[in-house]
């Protein structure tokens, strides 16, 4: 189980975050997301990362432009695309930024959404499932999930918390999950608190081998 918490923006949590020894952390790179932050101060906030963990920047259909920012400023281990990019987009993305390694994210709302995974396989070096309204605190119905398999291992998202994660786990068989909004109290601060109650009970529930 490796398990990735997203969305913050400020030294205090990402502390947290660390000491509870999650795999990756992410930070939202786009400008309508209650939990933005700019490129610069996501490096100061980060700048305590242990190598053993991942950054990621997670972005919605940037220009290269801005992706170039993000990899100066930030320098992080991959990119988390999260809008309609196309495969020529992700494929140059990977010729421009060739230490970046790539997760792409789709919202699913029914079954067939995930036959567009098998055009990114070659592409993405993983991938993410999430609900319909990214960083809502949504879910979707997590039985779509049920028997799916992909060259790619990938991240179940979308409205994980304390109380559900174990029920999500179990339907899903996820091997990586991903934690924004069930990390917060307040919408778009991190909790130091929900961090460590969530990363205990799911290192009881499916402790790391």
């Amino acid at each position: 189980m490796k398990v990735k918490l997203c969305g913050f923006t400020d030294k205090k949590s990402v502390a947290a975050a660390i000491a509870q020894k999650c795999d990756f952390l992410g930070f939202v790179f786009c400008k309508k997301s209650p939990r933005f932050i700019a490129p610069e101060n996501a490096a100061i906030i980060s700048a305590q990362v242990p190598s053993s963990i991942a950054k990621v920047a997670v972005v919605v259909d940037p220009d290269f432009e801005f992706l170039e920012k993000i990899s100066q400023k930030f320098a992080p281990d991959f990119f988390q695309f999260h809008g309609k990019e196309t495969l020529e987009f992700l494929q140059k993305s990977r010729e421009k930024f060739p230490k970046i390694k790539i997760i792409k994210a789709f919202q699913i709302t029914e079954a067939k959404d995930l036959q567009q995974v098998k055009n990114f396989e070659n592409c993405a070096d993983l991938f993410l499932f999430d609900g319909k309204n990214a960083g809502s605190g949504e879910k979707f119905d997590w039985k779509i999930l049920q028997n799916f398999s992909c060259e790619k291992d990938w991240f179940l998202s979308g409205g994980l918390n304390v109380e559900n994660i174990d029920e999500a786990l179990k339907i899903t068989g996820a091997k990586l999950i991903d934690i924004s909004s069930g990390i917060e109290k307040i919408r778009g601060e991190k909790s130091v608190e929900l961090i460590a109650e969530l990363m205990q009970k799911i290192n009881f529930y499916a402790p790391k081998s």
